[in-house]
């Protein structure tokens, strides 16, 4: 029996928020595990302004969360064919910001950018910047980074890219009660950003998983000093 990989086109969609007038920023947010985008868009409503554009992509890999299949949810990826799904998830990711900057009629390679990642997005979009080649065609790959609820990738090499991620102005948010990304959990990922060098911040509220309104809109509109 002999395995074999093939590229293929296939259709994905995405949300946008925003951005109707003279663009300055743009959000570019990464759900989490078995969330779909026009659901998990709403979140940011309160966000978008005519200068800000918000940037969901959802994930390429559905899937029935429940046994009546009624309810739908994506994944980014699984450590099955992990490399492939990573190169394709990249690829598509470029291709969304390029075409929803477009519409946007915005510079994608100069617009102020803010990558934002929920749980299992958190990896998708740091994993994004790192391997794609528009990001690296910026001054800045991200002009901040915001990871909620997860984590960087377990196999970044934070030494090799401190250079990227110090300029990124990164900052962790949890609630005290994260199931996932719990408080020892954060505090060894501070270890680890603390020994590579790698200025940070960290961002604490009462609540579980999930988004809190108040502690977005307070990230979106006053941004604090990295650490």
């Amino acid at each position: 029996m002999e395995t074999h990989a093939i590229r293929v086109r296939r259709t994905a969609r995405y949300v946008t928020l925003g951005g109707a007038g003279d663009v300055r920023e743009v959000w570019f947010a990464c759900h989490g595990y078995g969330q779909i985008a026009p659901r998990w868009a709403r979140h940011f409503q309160p966000l978008a302004r005519p200068d800000r554009l918000v940037i969901v992509p959802e994930g390429l890999s559905r899937f029935y969360l429940d046994d009546r299949y009624q309810k739908v949810g994506a994944s980014w990826m699984t450590r099955d064919g992990r490399e492939d799904e990573i190169a394709d998830h990249v690829g598509y990711l470029d291709a969304v910001l390029r075409e929803a900057a477009d519409r946007a009629s915005v510079d994608a390679t100069a617009v102020r950018l803010v990558g934002f990642g929920f749980s299992q997005g958190a990896a998708t979009v740091t994993r994004w910047l790192e391997r794609s080649p528009l990001a690296a065609s910026r001054e800045r790959r991200a002009d901040r980074l915001l990871l909620w609820g997860g984590r960087l990738p377990h196999d970044l090499d934070l030494a090799a890219h401190r250079g990227w991620l110090e300029t990124a102005d990164l900052t962790l948010i949890a609630g005290d009660r994260d199931a996932f990304a719990t408080p020892a959990r954060v505090i060894e990922q501070e270890r680890m950003l603390r020994s590579a060098g790698i200025p940070h911040r960290v961002v604490s509220f009462s609540g579980e998983h999930r988004l809190n309104a108040r502690v977005l809109a307070r990230l979106a509109e006053a941004p604090a000093e990295a650490e």
